[in-house]
């Protein structure tokens, strides 16, 4: 008999379990996001009419709830594609060579380096990252990723209990098989688990990523505890 399959991240039924215990709480998936203060607006509604926003903002809060795919950190690109010697010393500066076609996704672009030694290779990820945010740009993503992302300063972030912020950000900031995005979401767990502070990442859509880093590294025992404080 073979071994049995380990259960993955996206598996059906691990999803739904996971989401089972990242809760549903409508108050804290749709707080209000800082901004300028406004007076709150009050509309009355028939019974009927309650319902059917209720269940409408159910929907709207399941959608928020989607959690964000965890993969294995993506192979390094070292692929040398020619050594022309005669160009050696003819430049003095790297050039980067893109495929702009806008129909290509961004995962089959082809980009390419040239080194001023005259060696033609693939970009690197991180070359890569740069040159497509730079050509074609993405919301929330800067093509220098801003230093808050560096261990150092993640220590800031994390007295501040913004966690749930750190990790909003670093979805729009890095790709999800990414080293930097691997290891803040990992310095990120890490931390709740440290100080208990689970309740941070509940009815979020990092709930679920966090329980699972914490039971494939047998990290469980705060969490548990913590569903039995309260009562979950």
């Amino acid at each position: 008999e073979g071994k049995a399959t380990k259960p993955s991240f996206a598996d059906e039924a691990v999803q739904n379990l996971l989401y089972k215990m990242t809760g549903l709480n409508l108050q804290k998936v749709f707080r209000p996001v800082k901004k300028e203060l406004k007076p709150p607006k009050y509309k009355l509604m028939t019974e009927a009419q309650l319902e059917a926003a209720t269940g409408k903002a159910i929907e709207e809060a399941k959608e928020k709830l989607i959690m964000p795919p965890v993969l294995n950190e993506r192979e390094p690109i070292d692929d040398v594609l020619a050594e022309d010697k005669f160009l050696e010393g003819t430049e003095t500066t790297k050039y980067v060579f893109t495929d702009l076609t806008y129909s290509i996704p961004h995962r089959e672009r082809f980009i390419v380096v040239r080194e001023p030694n005259g060696v033609l290779r693939k970009a690197t990820w991180e070359e890569r990252d740069r040159m497509i945010q730079i050509f074609f740009p993405k919301e929330g993503r800067r093509v220098i990723p801003p230093v808050v992302f560096k261990d150092e300063h993640l220590v800031t972030v994390f007295q501040q209990d913004r966690h749930e912020d750190i990790l909003n950000m670093c979805i729009a900031q890095f790709e999800p098989d990414s080293p930097d995005y691997i290891r803040v979401h990992h310095r990120t767990y890490d931390d709740i688990e440290k100080h208990a502070k689970y309740d941070l990442l509940r009815s979020t859509r990092h709930f679920g990523g966090m329980v699972w880093y914490l039971v494939n590294r047998k990290k469980t025992d705060g969490l548990l505890v913590d569903m039995i404080h309260r009562d979950l």
